[in-house]
């Protein structure tokens, strides 16, 4: 996580200087990097700044007013209603949730790590700050008259007060992770929902009083309509319907994805706005807004990438997506501690799209956004199937490689190879295991950032709570670890991949994912997730930057070897090398490419151990890495390498569009699991990489063909600013510098270069 905010001065000029765009001129449709389809806005839309949280609409409704909360540095966006075209972008110490206009010149926004209530003058667009205690951290702020409610994350509280006093108003424990907050009508109440404590409180405004209620999992956001209180239950994909009065549950309406042969989960609402007897519904996961009317779902209406709030303005549906139009590519990337250019968390702008309101009776159902990857039929004789001849699947998970950067020079492939930071020299295995086995070279992460990324390989899913968090975790605003925690908030309905496994009763074994250094026995290795407990090898290190990927094989050598002579090999296994994350030019620490290097040798030496074991013919395993960030591609800031090795693979480029949650797919059916969300229940599997006979040939793993002992000196570039650097867990040192640090250096020495052929793929 981020811990040190940077500026993006260029970015925020950028940002300010966006303008409304008619659906005319708008983008084709495009294939987002995990494989579902966005279609162009409808009407008028507008770019605005990294991951817009919430908006609101000024009181005369001419102006919708947006908190614009991401990896940048926060802004309030003023947006003119109907054409979308930016008013202002007015800079803001921290600020997190939707604002509130108190009146036609005034608009409060929580501060978050600003510690304060924010009061900003449209007109003159300056602010003063309602000082709220150190580390309080305000998220979601409500009125009624002069009275003002503000939630705190830090402190998992509820102040009520006015404006002269709302520092000093008692607080009122309401759970951690407070995720929605309103009035009543009268004023009488507030409600207020906490994400963690899966709750509903109401609280009485004037005796401060709490009443408690049970929700569905991760409640995210509250509206309010007459007597009854409307719930998004992020990760229950429901809408709960609460009694205002004594918070009884009427109703649990469903809004999930049930186009499937199966109803699944995993499609976040995550905001919710009364409009007389309607109630729009932002669905995050789904790019879409579900409308209820009577208390039922009549339809879906499509939006942006990740929708994060929605606002009826008359004859017009306002929608909020927080990752916008679509991914982009990157190949400019070359940060600096002051310039974010091309970064993927700086460039992920949201948008506000603007369309026509959805007549009542005509709105369709279901999702036509969804991949629909389950539908696609299996081919023939395809290994890929229950049953099959692949009993033993083998997951490995590598940190933060772009495709460019490191299979950027192979020419078969779309690679742009001025991009190679760590080509052929670097990682001949990869190089050779692509030649071998087959080239993805359109492939992407279904995350953006490891806490994100490692959601999506762990769990096929990263909710609500890590989609809106990362950001600005990421921009240094954030100071909170249970992002990247084995328990709680972030964890999704159906859990992780282990979870599936035991479920269908697939054996597993986890090696490094998840798992924390024990106390009293150095050396050992503990479960950092309680279903992963007795299914870990507890000598395989987790993230530990000061050991070698090299020694992590060797310890999953000797314990493969050990279970396949005693018959005890699980079916999955889930193994992490790290090492590619690099140290930066931390002193004394191995250089980038020698990092680099490490890792991939011990990839080989894994498909070599592997491939030259009597269970090889009936193997498959799958290499990606948990995110693209720390490297620029040409193509899109999520495209990342990828390999399927196996008898069955098939040689030659693989043009199709993989992603991970199209990996975790392909696990699943190979092994008879069913889908742990909407996302790999609708990802299209790896059909086409497989073929129905086997080349048993083994693979032999290639020596590095650099130094891979080359350590960083006391002068290397950046080495004082990586010597500050937190590495104590993956994406701790703010990418400014680090990626700084590694384009720096990237030199390595070379001792030979190979060269491979890629039977029948031809050049592109």
């Amino acid at each position: 996580m981020r811990r040190t905010l940077v500026r993006f001065s260029f970015l925020l000029a950028l940002t300010a200087s966006a303008f409304a765009i008619s659906a005319a001129a708008g983008p084709s449709p495009v294939t987002l990097p995990n494989g579902w389809l966005l279609d162009p806005p409808a009407g008028a839309y507008v770019q605005t700044g990294t991951m817009p949280q919430g908006m609101a609409a000024s009181p005369d409704g001419t102006t919708i007013a947006v908190v614009e909360s991401g990896y940048n540095p926060p802004t309030l966006g003023l947006y003119r209603v109907p054409d979308l075209t930016k008013i202002a972008s007015i800079p803001l110490p921290g600020a997190f949730g939707r604002p509130l206009w108190m009146d036609a010149d005034h608009v409060l926004v929580p501060g978050a790590d600003a510690d304060a209530l924010l009061d900003v003058d449209v007109r003159s667009q300056k602010l003063e700050r309602v000082a709220l205690p150190k580390g309080s951290y305000p998220v979601l702020v409500a009125a009624h008259g002069d009275v003002i409610a503000v939630a705190t994350d830090g402190d998992g509280s509820l102040r009520i007060g006015t404006l002269a006093n709302l520092g000093q108003a008692r607080p009122i424990p309401v759970g951690a992770h407070p995720s929605g907050l309103a009035f009543d009508a009268a004023g009488t109440s507030a409600f207020v929902t906490s994400r963690a404590a899966n709750e509903l409180v109401k609280v009485d405004a004037g005796t401060l009083a709490a009443q408690h209620a049970a929700t569905a999992l991760h409640p995210a956001a509250v509206a309010v309509n007459d007597d009854e209180v409307y719930v998004a239950q992020s990760d229950a994909d429901s809408v709960g319907i609460y009694d205002a009065r004594d918070l009884h549950r009427r109703a649990d309406i469903f809004v999930g994805d049930d186009t499937a042969p199966a109803r699944e989960v995993g499609v976040s609402p995550n905001a919710v706005t009364v409009a007389g007897d309607t109630e729009f519904v932002s669905l995050g996961a789904a790019n879409s807004v579900a409308i209820l009317r009577n208390d039922r779902l009549t339809g879906r209406v499509q939006a942006g990438w990740y929708p994060t709030d929605v606002l009826p303005i008359g004859n017009t549906l306002y929608v909020l997506d927080g990752k916008g139009e679509g991914a982009r590519p990157n190949p400019h990337y070359r940060m600096r501690s002051h310039d974010d250019r091309d970064y993927i968390g700086a460039i992920e702008f949201g948008s506000l799209r603007a369309s026509a309101m959805p007549p009542a009776a005509t709105t369709p159902l279901g999702n036509p956004q969804g991949s629909k990857g389950w539908a696609n039929a299996r081919p023939p004789n395809s290994v890929v199937r229950s049953g099959g001849p692949v009993a033993h699947v083998f997951f490995v998970l590598k940190e933060n490689r772009s495709y460019d950067q490191v299979l950027g020079d192979v020419r078969a492939g779309n690679g742009d190879q001025s991009l190679a930071w760590f080509g052929r020299s670097v990682t001949p295995n990869e190089h050779a295991l692509a030649a071998r086995f087959g080239l993805f070279d359109n492939a992407y992460t279904s995350g953006e950032v490891s806490d994100a990324g490692h959601m999506w390989a762990d769990a096929a899913f990263a909710n609500d709570y890590v989609e809106r968090f990362w950001p600005p975790a990421y921009g240094g605003r954030r100071d909170v670890d249970d992002l990247s925690a084995g328990a709680g908030t972030r964890v999704p309905a159906n859990g992780f991949v282990w979870d599936a496994a035991r479920r269908a009763g697939v054996s597993f074994l986890d090696y490094g994912e998840l798992v924390d250094p024990e106390a009293f026995r150095p050396g050992h290795w503990i479960a950092d997730v309680p279903s992963l407990k007795d299914h870990i090898d507890s000598l395989y290190a987790g993230w530990d930057l000061d050991y070698s990927d090299l020694d992590r094989v060797k310890e999953w050598r000797r314990d493969f070897a050990k279970r396949v002579a005693t018959g005890t090999l699980p079916q999955l296994e889930f193994i992490w090398l790290p090492n590619d994350h690099t140290y930066g030019s931390k002193a004394g620490k191995l250089a980038p490419a020698s990092y680099v290097a490490t890792n991939d040798y011990a990839l080989g030496q894994m498909v070599d151990t592997l491939s030259h074991s009597k269970i090889w013919k009936s193997s498959a395993m799958f290499v990606i890495e948990d995110d693209a960030q720390d490297g620029p591609d040409h193509v899109s800031d999520q495209r990342t390498t990828l390999f399927a090795i196996s008898p069955y693979a098939r040689a030659g480029v693989r043009p199709e569009h993989y992603a991970t949650v199209g990996v975790l797919r392909t696990i699943e059916i190979m092994l008879g699991m069913q889908p742990l969300s909407t996302y790999d229940a609708m990802a299209v599997p790896l059909y086409a990489a497989f073929g129905p006979t086997a080349d048993a040939r083994p693979y032999a793993a290639l020596p590095p063909q650099i130094d891979v002992t080359r350590r960083n000196g006391r002068v290397a570039y950046g080495a004082g600013a990586s010597a500050r650097l937190d590495f104590s867990r993956p994406d701790a040192a703010p990418e400014g510098v680090l990626e700084d640090v590694i384009a720096h250096n990237r030199q390595y020495v070379t001792v030979r270069t190979p060269q491979f052929a890629f039977p029948g793929s031809g050049v592109r």
